[in-house]
């Protein structure tokens, strides 16, 4: 073969490749300028950010078409003019600003690239005496050799070359042939040119006379189809990043189905510590407090999510995480305002029924001390009083001074143990801040007791999903879900009807919070831990959180790579959720149907799931008043129809009896509206 003069080779998806779509790229640079710069842009977008990045571009480049030359734009010139679209020139060092974006997007590059396997053999079978690059792109020609070298380009092979935005004239309108045929003073057939794209790299140069080859090896142009095809595919490229965390731990023998269950459940997590740490960035929140107990293990794969983010990026900035120990049973009573019927009404818009020994518990106070009161209006301990507000005997012992005053003595002692406690943690009446706190769900009572304690401490919550509020919400307050929130919208309702199970998963084994109090001389919170409740923990959820946390390690290093956000994972994170409460896991429906589940702020104690009611109980509720109060309460308690339907240690006839007894409870809740 004749040896040309000159030989031109394309630089994308000829001699580099990605491993995603470039997109993603300019993705990560607009998730690192929201996470890291959001207090001087105020954009709570990152979609926003990067739609405006590639309006800067083609703004830029029809500028220089208006010039006289090709659409063409500097990488430079982008980033310093997107910055300066939100930030103030006079005010902040923007060019500072818009190089360490544009630093950070090279490095992004580098860490996405790699070396066409074939080209250098491809490149050798046309012999030349100079061999360079030609390039369409936004970086000059010098950042593309250092793209080269970082490849391992062997730089014999091709050591410099032309960057469309050198001369601001591309390939794909010809003008750059045009430009490298002066500047060498070539004859068409002294020149040949490679590359993959037909119309760029084929068609153009063929019509200017030059010799063009299209460059396009099968396999890596289907991996390059593959890669490219997740590009705003979001539950594509979620689903890739869970089979990539799979196929991880394929090769251990002896991993437990439990384990594996908590890798594939790693997108709900993750999903939920993105969502937490964007709410916190938008709402310039100093602090987020993870509420126990299932904050104990949030904050576990919030921790694995923010040290990979603080590795990356330097210097950065992101709300101190901390743990608050918490519970309804240990804030309720502090965070009264009064006593007063009004005021138990947030206990019971919850619990419509309720004994005045569960009352007394719920008040986190020993019945006992009362009992002088509870006999003065002859109220059994253990009635399960229906509406209570509108029972003559409570509202007698609510218009009592004598028990007013007692139990106000009970509450003011609570609240200053509660307030020496949560000071530890930075909440003092004196701070004026913004806060943002962590919990499961499902209705944020914990949290709402904290605000009306704090009033000028403004409380952002972040929930993995939210019922309706049957509350008035306090003023300094604001509530999100990653998951449903029923209101905003009916989106998933059943998913609320089954909480109990995303509680058990989610749990943790250091027990419950009943209150605060001196240990050798300081302030702690007492927890109540019950062997039996923990049980369920030991034999499923310990191995299934280690699962999800393991995952949690390979799925934040793809945060940073595609630039991530809560809303990409959303959807194929719901549809986890789903699945974890359809009852198709033997192991999760088998730990849940052993659990002692602690209902003490409400219910007044722990509810075992192995207890159901029989077939006969079940139907001699419709005349019986003892069942039926019996079978109320275990719905209350239950609803999880689907757990119950795959529970393989009752009659078919008895399983299935109960499940559609609890559809038709949840349908009539749903329809009716019921406040229990």
């Amino acid at each position: 073969m004749n040896k040309f003069k000159l030989k031109t080779v394309d630089v994308w998806d000829t001699i580099l490749r990605r491993d995603c779509h470039p997109d993603f790229i300019k993705r990560s640079t607009a998730y690192y300028f929201f996470l890291k710069f959001h207090s001087l842009h105020n954009v709570d977008s990152v979609d926003q950010l990067f739609t405006k990045r590639v309006e800067t571009e083609r703004l830029i480049g029809k500028k220089n078409k208006d010039l006289g030359y090709d659409d063409e734009y500097l990488i430079q010139d982008v980033m310093l003019q997107w910055v300066e679209n939100y930030i103030s020139a006079e005010q902040y060092d923007t060019p500072a600003i818009a190089h360490e974006l544009y630093s950070w997007e090279i490095e992004q590059e580098k860490k996405h690239i790699y070396l066409d396997p074939g080209i250098e053999d491809f490149l050798a079978q046309y012999p030349s005496d100079k061999t360079i690059f030609l390039s369409d792109f936004y970086t000059s020609s010098t950042d593309l050799t250092e793209l080269l070298v970082s490849a391992g380009l062997d730089q014999s092979v091709i050591s410099d070359g032309v960057s469309s935005i050198d001369e601001r004239l591309n390939k794909r309108s010809g003008r750059l042939f045009d430009f490298i045929q002066q500047k060498y003073q070539l004859a068409g057939v002294d020149w040949i040119h490679i590359g993959d794209n037909e119309w760029s790299d084929v068609q153009m140069p063929t019509s200017k006379g030059i010799k063009s080859i299209r460059y396009l090896p099968a396999q890596q142009h289907q991996l390059r189809e593959q890669k490219e095809f997740l590009w705003n595919k979001n539950e594509d490229l979620t689903e890739t990043i869970t089979n990539n965390i799979l196929n991880k731990y394929a090769a251990s023998k002896d991993l437990s189905v439990d384990f594996q269950l908590g890798l594939k459940t790693t997108p709900l997590i993750a999903g939920f510590c993105l969502k937490i740490l964007e709410q916190a960035v938008i709402s310039k929140s100093e602090k987020i407090l993870f509420f126990t107990r299932e904050g104990e293990f949030f904050i576990k794969a919030m921790n694995i999510l923010i040290g990979h983010l603080k590795t990356n990026i330097k210097e950065i900035k992101l709300p101190e995480i901390d743990i608050i120990e918490v519970s309804r049973l240990a804030t309720f009573a502090p965070s009264l305002q009064e006593i007063s019927i009004k005021e138990m009404m947030r206990v019971w818009n919850l619990y419509s029924t309720q004994s005045i020994s569960s009352l007394f518990k719920t008040l986190n106070v020993a019945p006992e001390t009362f009992q002088s009161f509870i006999d003065k209006y002859g109220i059994p301990a253990d009635e399960q009083i229906q509406y209570p507000w509108q029972d003559s005997r409570i509202q007698q012992l609510f218009d009592d001074s004598g028990f007013k005053e007692t139990l106000w003595q009970h509450v003011m002692q609570q609240r200053a143990l509660l307030k020496n406690y949560f000071a530890t943690k930075g909440l003092t009446d004196d701070i004026n801040a913004r806060i943002c706190v962590v919990d499961v769900g499902w209705r944020g009572t914990i949290h709402d007791n904290i605000a009306l304690l704090y009033p000028d401490i403004h409380f952002t919550g972040i929930y993995l999903g939210l019922q309706k509020f049957l509350n008035e919400q306090p003023s300094n307050t604001s509530k999100v879900a990653f998951g449903p929130d029923l209101n905003h919208q009916l989106e998933y309702p059943h998913f609320l009807d089954s909480v109990a199970p995303i509680e058990m998963i989610t749990n943790s084994p250091s027990g419950s919070v009943t209150g605060y109090g001196l240990e050798n001389g300081k302030i702690v919170a007492i927890r109540s831990v019950n062997d039996d409740e923990n049980s369920a923990w030991h034999n499923f959820t310990k191995t299934f959180q280690e699962g999800i946390l393991a995952g949690m390690e390979s799925f934040s290093a793809a945060v940073l790579s595609y630039g991530i956000t809560h809303d990409v994972v959303r959807g194929y994170a719901l549809n986890i959720w789903d699945v974890l409460i359809s009852g198709s896991n033997k192991s999760l429906t088998d730990a849940f149907n052993n659990l002692n589940h602690n209902e003490t702020f409400g219910l007044g104690g722990y509810v075992k799931k192995n207890h159901v009611p029989t077939t006969f109980e079940i139907l001699s509720s419709l005349w019986n008043k003892n069942n039926r109060a019996a079978l109320i309460e275990f719905i209350k308690a239950n609803q999880w129809s689907d757990g119950i339907r795959k529970r393989d240690n009752l009659p078919s006839l008895n399983k299935y009896i109960l499940a559609l007894t609890i559809d038709l409870a949840v349908f009539y809740k749903r329809k009716f509206y019921r406040k229990y």
